[in-house]
């Protein structure tokens, strides 16, 4: 708990000569301040103690805590709590003072007292995900969060947050739902807009996040998705003995876990150990078809290539490397009319990467002619979301842009075509379980305490 303010221990003061000391005159000024701030304090808290009216209460402590004045705000929701029985928007309240004074236990036991059905339920499992997340308890944070989504699907801080940890775990479909969420909510930036698109393909460096992550396993050692990317940026740090022991925790059958005990048998060329991970794992498993279509295509055979690289690719279409895998292992089996498709997305893929790298420098952000290639170049690999936020971006930079406009509404009008029906109710956003791997955070969207 915050202790109050005291006033600074009595010192000895010099008497005065002709010319007093410096110290003598800071003494004299700061001393008739302190004791107006503490009888200030006291003429306030006795107003509010006169008070019976649990509202204005209310709205005192309210506005104590906007203003920062963390004890006058905790002296008034006691206050409030004696003047009526706290109803939801009090235990909201209280733990609103309670996270400000850092009190995050006492916070959560007041949140645990509003009501799911309550109007303000979903603030209150938003801000129980913030605390969670400030504990470093990212799974506990994730489950409190859709919780909050849940209850109001418009909560644009929630899906900010979900960024956050998702970006974290490098969790790519989760993080494309998210920013699709939140485009939906409100106009992103510019440099949501290319975070956005920066986790489409890229593999952040392992060292930027592995404390982050490591802080996360160690508040709650029984976080799965933290424990597998961890492990996985051990292994690109080639950690080996640190990742197999931060995969040694998870289940045998856990599909990820296994294609995590492949990949790092495969970094110690441990061929025969990975070849026997790899059969006692389910078939259809995205991520460890792709390790057997890169087995397939270096042993040159081309049916198993193709066969577990569609897998991978129907699963993750916008995977670098699965598409040229899949390229690959049709050329292998000399099926040029099923490379053909896949070699034009491969070349749309690669504009878009040589955009990105445009997109990253510093002038970027005041060129509208490059916002409208990027929107042009997510629609062509089917990133339409993306395309739209890119040329919203051009047009907010230049009105006059007819192309970006017209592009615009012909994606608009293809999303309204594809809308159900208006006798029935509007599906929510799809969510994918917090299953699959991982990307860079979105730091420009990180949750600020």
């Amino acid at each position: 708990m915050s202790k109050s303010s005291e006033s600074p221990p009595v010192t000895a003061v010099r008497p005065p000569t002709a010319k007093a000391p410096r110290s003598y005159v800071t003494s004299w000024l700061v001393g008739p301040l302190i004791g107006f701030t503490v009888v200030a304090m006291v003429v306030v808290l006795v107003s509010l103690s006169r008070s019976n009216d649990p509202d204005q209460l209310w709205g005192s402590a309210e506005a104590a805590l906007r203003e920062g004045r963390l004890n006058d705000a905790a002296a008034a929701v006691e206050l409030l709590s004696r003047a009526r029985d706290p109803v939801p928007r009090d235990w909201m309240l209280r733990a609103q003072v309670a996270v400000a004074r850092k009190n995050v236990d006492e916070a959560m036991e007041d949140l645990g007292q509003i009501p799911d059905d309550d109007r303000i339920a979903s603030q209150a499992w938003l801000l129980k995900g913030q605390v969670e997340l400030r504990r470093n308890r990212a799974k506990n944070a994730e489950l409190a969060l859709r919780k909050a989504l849940t209850l109001d699907p418009t909560l644009t801080q929630a899906h900010r947050e979900l960024i956050f940890i998702y970006g974290m775990q490098l969790r790519r479909n989760e993080l494309n739902e998210e920013f699709k969420a939140l485009s939906e909510l409100t106009e992103l930036t510019y440099d949501n807009v290319f975070h956005w698109c920066l986790v489409r393909n890229c593999i952040w460096e392992p060292g930027e996040v592995a404390q982050t992550l490591a802080e996360f396993l160690a508040a709650d050692p029984t976080d799965r998705q933290t424990r597998l990317s961890l492990a996985d940026n051990y292994r690109r740090l080639g950690l080996f003995d640190e990742a197999d022991l931060a995969l040694a925790e998870l289940p045998q059958d856990d599909p990820e876990a296994l294609a995590g005990r492949v990949m790092l048998a495969m970094d110690r060329r441990q061929e025969e150990l990975a070849e026997e991970l790899l059969a006692k794992g389910p078939a259809d498993d995205p991520n460890l078809a792709r390790i057997r279509g890169r087995i397939a295509l270096a042993r040159r055979n081309g049916p198993d290539a193709v066969h577990n690289f569609q897998i991978a690719y129907d699963h993750e279409p916008g995977d670098r490397d699965t598409l040229f895998g899949l390229i690959n292992a049709h050329e292998l089996c000399g099926d040029d009319a099923a490379a053909l498709p896949l070699r034009q997305a491969a070349k749309n893929l690669e504009i878009f990467n040589t955009l990105m790298q445009r997109v990253s420098a510093p002038g970027g952000r005041k060129d509208a002619s490059l916002m409208k290639e990027m929107g042009a170049a997510c629609s062509s690999l089917g990133f339409i979301p993306e395309a739209r936020s890119w040329y919203k971006l051009a047009i907010a930079r230049d009105p006059l842009d007819a192309v970006s406009q017209q592009a615009l509404f012909r994606l608009n009008a293809k999303a309204r075509a594809n809308d159900p029906p208006a006798d029935h109710p509007i599906p929510p956003t799809p969510r994918t379980t917090p299953e699959s791997r991982a990307s860079r955070p979105d730091i420009s969207l990180r949750p600020r305490p």
